[in-house]
Formats: structure tokens, sequence, C-alpha cells
């Protein structure tokens, strides 16, 4: 009986955890590689000036044809559905068949790639502030979402980066100092309206700061002192780009029905030495060396091993990143083999960067990982305003820099 009770626990708790902690809903097992289409490498969140034109493209693994429509939903400054209508946002139609879809080409993992470009000929955007774009079955069944934000520029701001001044987090912390330059900031901070900045590490949206009020006022700046992240440690990497080919991190390849890619083990890193390792903080980028790179990339069984330091049966362990939106799922789990956990799980040919994740038995849950004031890491800055006549708040200004000391 005591051992029922303990498996229904983490039944119960996994599923409420992967709710809980996702950053959307869980992406089917079906779909794979939704991304934006993003020219700048540095950019982790996704924000366009009014009337630019954003893509959303992913693959379909299931080889049965489905229809997939989409909708656009308005968020609040947290992300959380606005009070608006559709009306109030969109002009056009909104829950449009995707119409613009591909089959891969000359691959041995077959899928459909499908992609939207907003705004088009059935739908534009008319305020600015944070959207999501999700996505839908024919039945109308909710499958996954992602997120963007439309800036509508009346101010700029400037960010500042230096260690922790309290003392027991000075080798571990960074910290920030925004500054809000704008012509008359007396008119944003008065009775009649409402600030809110959103300060985001790496496009981990359960890893944001909401402050709503600067802790200094000029007419023509507004300052917020002594934002506090955690320093993290550098991200985990792999390049299956040349899909049949290895390098530093990918010891060995084969061909069976697919694509194999073994991976080095990865050791878990302790706070005692920083050691510098360029990455691209959590994010991907697909291939692109291939002329139709969204089609004609492969997909490939990427095995990966990883030895934490100690080791309880009990806790779960899990791949994350941008890859897969930090969800934590069974789709990206690890299993236990004596002291290593194991697993393998496909991607598309690319650079990827990931960490581990671990939940326990007392439903605790961190990235594994050290803390060093000197790793480098992305932050988006977000500026909202919400005038008391308003029903929404938009986006007046954004910066996103890299942690460099």
């Amino acid at each position: 009986m005591k051992t029922f009770k303990i498996y229904f626990f983490w039944i119960f708790f996994l599923l409420n955890f992967f709710i809980v902690f996702s950053q959307n809903k869980i992406t089917p097992t079906n779909i794979y590689s939704v991304n934006f289409n993003n020219e700048k490498l540095n950019s982790s969140y996704i924000v366009v000036k009014k009337n630019n034109s954003l893509t959303l493209n992913f693959d379909d693994l299931n080889l049965k044809d489905s229809d997939y429509y989409y909708q656009i939903n308005h968020l609040n400054h947290l992300w959380e559905k606005s009070k608006l209508i559709k009306s109030d946002y969109i002009e056009g139609y909104d829950d449009n068949l995707i119409t613009n879809y591909s089959n891969s080409f000359n691959t041995l993992v077959d899928y459909k790639n499908f992609k939207i470009t907003i705004p088009n000929e059935n739908l534009k955007l008319k305020i600015s502030g944070n959207y999501s774009i999700s996505i839908h079955d024919s039945n109308g069944k909710f499958l996954f979402e992602r997120k963007f934000s439309v800036l509508d520029e009346k101010a700029f701001l400037n960010i500042d980066f230096f260690k922790s001044k309290n003392l027991e987090n000075f080798d571990f912390y960074q910290n920030l100092d925004v500054t809000v330059n704008c012509s008359n900031c007396n008119s944003m901070t008065g009775n009649s309206s409402q600030l809110k900045l959103v300060v985001i590490k790496n496009n981990q949206w359960d890893n944001k700061i909401v402050l709503s009020r600067p802790d200094f006022f000029f007419d023509n700046k507004l300052i917020y002192k002594n934002i506090e992240f955690k320093g993290g440690d550098e991200f985990y990497y792999f390049d299956t780009s040349n899909i049949n080919s290895t390098n530093l991190k990918v010891f060995k390849t084969e061909l069976s029905d697919i694509y194999n890619s073994y991976l080095r083990k990865d050791i878990e890193k302790t706070n005692k030495i920083y050691e510098y390792s360029p990455d691209i903080n959590g994010k991907y980028l697909i291939n692109q060396e291939i002329e139709n790179y969204e089609t004609e990339n492969d997909y490939s069984r990427v095995f990966f091993s990883f030895k934490p330091v100690k080791v309880f049966e009990e806790d779960k362990i899990f791949v994350v990143g941008d890859f897969n939106n930090y969800e934590i799922s069974e789709k990206h789990q690890l299993q236990l083999n004596n002291d290593t956990y194991f697993g393998n799980f496909l991607f598309k040919q690319g650079f990827y960067n990931y960490k581990y994740f671990k939940i326990n038995s007392l439903g605790e849950s961190n990235f594994i990982e050290a803390n060093f004031w000197q790793t480098e890491n992305n932050y988006t800055v977000l500026l909202y305003i919400k005038k008391n006549t308003d029903k929404y708040y938009s986006l007046i200004a954004y910066k996103e820099q890299k942690m460099m000391l």
C-alpha cells in the first residue's frame, strides 16, 4: 500500500508540475523545431515594431495529413490574457487555417513544415503590447503557443551590469541598473498611468522580475536600481549541423534507420571554479547552409548522458532549452542507469544550447548548475505603460543586452 501511495503521488505531482513550470502548455510529441525566424543572433525574445513582420514555423512529424489553425491573443505585462476583445487588436480574421506548408525533401525522417507570417492578407495587428500565437487542430483543440511583443517605441533603455553588493551573493549573483530615457518622464509617472518594467534572463519566463516603480525620478530619465539575478552557469551545447560528422561534443555518429549522434558525457559542474564556455544563452540555430533549410535538414537521434555529483533514484532529470521552450515533460526526460542518466531525443540539424533540470521527491525543482557572477547571460528588458483611460499595457521600450563585466 505504501508503494502505491508513493507511485500515485509522483503521477499526481508530475502532471501538475509539468503544467505549472512549463512556459506554456506542453507541446505535443509530434511537433518539433517551433521557431520564430529571427535574423538577430543575440535576440532571445521576439519583439517587432508595429507593422513589421515576423514568421513562426514548426515541423509536424506525424505522417497523417493534418490541418492546423492559428489564433492571436493579446496579453498583459505578465503574459496573462488581457481584457480586450479581438476587434480591439486585430484587423481582419482570427482562427485562420495555415496554408503555407511543405513536405521534407531527401530526409530519412519525414515531416511537414508549417509557416505563418504576420501580418498577412487575413490579419494585421493594430496595437502594441504582448501577444501569443496559439496553434489548434481542426477540432479546435489547443496544441501549443509562443509569445512575442509589438513595440511602439516612446522611450529608450540603458542597462548597466555589476557584481552584487551583498557580500553573501558577491560571487554568485549579477545586478542590473536600468535607465529609462524619456523626453517627458513626468507624464509617465503620475497618477494617470501605471508603469511596469519586466526583466527576463535568457528567455526563461519563470525567471523574470517585474517592477512597478522606479527608484529615482527625473524629468528626462527614470532609474531602476539593483535588479538581482543568480548568475547561473554557461549552457552545454552540441552541433549536429553536419549530421554525419563528429566534432568536439559529438564523439560518434552512425546510420541505422535514421542518423544517430552520440554526445560526450556531461559531468555536473560545481561552484568551485568558473570555466568560460562560449554559448548562445539557451538558443538554438537550425543549420542554414542548405538552400531550403526548413525542409531539407534531417533529424537525428541525439544520445545524452549526464552524471550528477549525487544520485537519488527519486530525482527526475530533464533536458531543457529554447529548443523545447524550457518545457518539463516526458518528451525530454532522462532515465537513470547506475550512477548516470541517459536519454535520446530527436533534434533537427543545427547548433543547440541546453541545460539539465531536476525535480526531487519533495517537489523542489532547479536547474542543475553552479552559480558564478562571471557567467555571460542575455537580459531582456521591457517597459510597459497603461494609462487610466486605456484597457491594455502598451510596450514603449525594449532592450536586450549580454551581461559582460
